[in-house]
């Protein structure tokens, strides 16, 4: 029942920015860029996404630091509303930052070729399963 590997883990228990899937992306990008040997155009593309992997990310990064602000008020003086308008204010901007990357992801992959494609979506899943950074 008990394995050793990294999937084994309690997720609670990991790090939140590497459980974090946009941030596990984020950091396995510098080296996919170079391994894919991308052209200009392509690398072109793959830097406009790795900004909006890194946007994505850093929205998400947002949300501890505004959590922990709000949980220094002894609830005197925030209110509920500013706590769910906080969290839905986050979510967004971090879901608008990750569509924006999907939108240059579509665009890139289609200028990748089958042989690159075919790694950067091994890597991509790589990065999820073994993000950098976690051992």
């Amino acid at each position: 029942m008990g394995g050793t590997g990294r999937g084994d883990q309690n997720p609670r228990a990991a790090n939140p920015a590497l459980a974090d899937p946009i941030v596990a992306i984020e950091r396995e990008l510098p080296s996919l860029r170079t391994d894919l040997k991308l052209s200009t155009e392509q690398a072109a593309l793959f830097d406009s996404f790795e900004r909006e992997v890194r946007d994505a990310a850093d929205a998400g990064r947002l949300r501890p630091r505004h959590l922990s602000a709000l949980r220094t008020d002894d609830g005197s003086s925030v209110a509920a509303t500013k706590v769910f308008n906080t969290i839905a204010d986050d979510d967004a901007q971090r879901a608008e930052a990750t569509r924006h990357a999907l939108e240059t992801l579509q665009a890139l992959v289609a200028t990748l070729t089958p042989e690159q494609q075919r790694q950067f979506d091994r890597r991509i899943i790589q990065s999820l399963r073994e993000p950098l950074g976690s051992s």
